[in-house]
């Protein structure tokens, strides 16, 4: 058996058994609880820059046979308490396949009741130096590949997850990242989608593609998907803050203040929107462990901080993507 060695900052050194690749990597040390659909995470774009703790202490139980939410994994390390014998090889062989170092260790639960009184901790495989991954630009690092079809949807990327397109399977969706994204590509289109995707919202690298949300949904019925609605939030003037330790499960709910109906709801974010009435628009969606905001609701708008899209999770829980097609049919 190889060792694997993973450093917690403030908490110390763990040793385990390795799978992956045996790499030095170094992220953001979070937790997810959710008990399936581990290959979705692991290839969430959502979760770059991060080395992604297991709570479910039972992973790799159907190997890799799911399709993922990206063509390759996002994180940078995974902590696992237990691997099947009989599929251990097969994740692990994934894992290196890609560069991702892991490690199975039975500390996974002193490793999340640390996270959970003092919130995110930085980690890192092989060496006891810590990066932090926020002073970076992890958007960059999770951009596809523009799809210059004419759509009557597009899809601004900033490290979507493959199940939005899912969920707009009935429409031409054309998609251009983040950073080549101007105005005028919203002329054709009936509708426009601001993906979800990683790290700070309030990342400098960001605040030019930021300026043009404002003009964006003035313009086209536009959804807003977690870091979607972040970044809208931020065009409209409200601020956003760092969580303790956010929301990474496929089991938060979330209540609808519109109808009164309570979703269980896909989370994965580290920051949330603090929301302000002054700025014209109203808060629709809200969580209902912590009280934080879920979305917004506006003539032309419509955010979830949830992933409406699932993908793990359920996916017809509160009814987003219906609600972005009545906005586009009235429109």
């Amino acid at each position: 058996m190889k060792l694997s060695r993973l450093y917690v900052d403030g908490l110390g050194v763990f040793e385990g058994e390795s799978i992956g690749k045996d790499v030095v990597s170094q992220g953001e040390l979070v937790f997810t609880t959710s008990p399936s659909g581990y290959l979705k995470s692991i290839t969430d774009p959502s979760y770059s820059g991060q080395i992604l703790v297991f709570s479910f202490p039972y992973i790799g139980s159907y190997g890799i046979d799911e399709t993922g939410e990206s063509e390759r994994p996002r994180v940078r390390g995974v902590v696992i308490n237990h691997v099947p014998e009989l599929l251990k090889s097969e994740l692990s062989e994934y894992l290196e396949k890609w560069g991702v170092p892991g490690i199975i260790t039975k500390e996974t639960r002193k490793i999340i009741d640390y996270i959970r009184i003092n919130g995110n901790k930085l980690g890192s495989f092989g060496v006891n130096e810590f990066s932090d991954p926020y002073r970076s630009n992890l958007v960059k690092e999770t951009l596809e590949m523009a799809d210059t079809r004419e759509g009557n949807v597009l899809l601004v990327d900033l490290g979507y997850k493959r199940n939005i397109l899912t969920q707009l399977n009935n429409y031409q969706v054309s998609i251009v990242p983040y950073d080549r994204f101007q105005i005028k590509h919203i002329a054709r289109v009936d509708g426009v989608v601001i993906s979800n995707g990683p790290g700070d919202p309030s990342y400098p690298g960001l605040a030019e593609f930021v300026s043009k949300l404002k003009g964006t949904i003035e313009k086209k019925p536009t959804l807003g998907i977690c870091l979607g609605h972040q970044l809208i939030s931020l065009s409209l003037g409200m601020k956003t803050e760092k969580m303790k330790f956010g929301h990474r499960s496929i089991n938060h709910p979330v209540t609808d203040l519109a109808t009164g109906k309570i979703g269980i709801t896909t989370h994965n974010h580290g920051f949330a929107v603090v929301f302000d009435e002054s700025k014209e628009v109203r808060e629709r969606y809200r969580s209902m462990n912590d009280g934080t905001n879920e979305g917004l609701e506006g003539k032309n708008l419509l955010t979830s901080q949830f992933h409406p899209e699932g993908g793990p999770g359920p996916i017809d829980e509160l009814g987003v993507f219906e609600e972005f097609r009545r906005l586009m049919y009235e429109r």
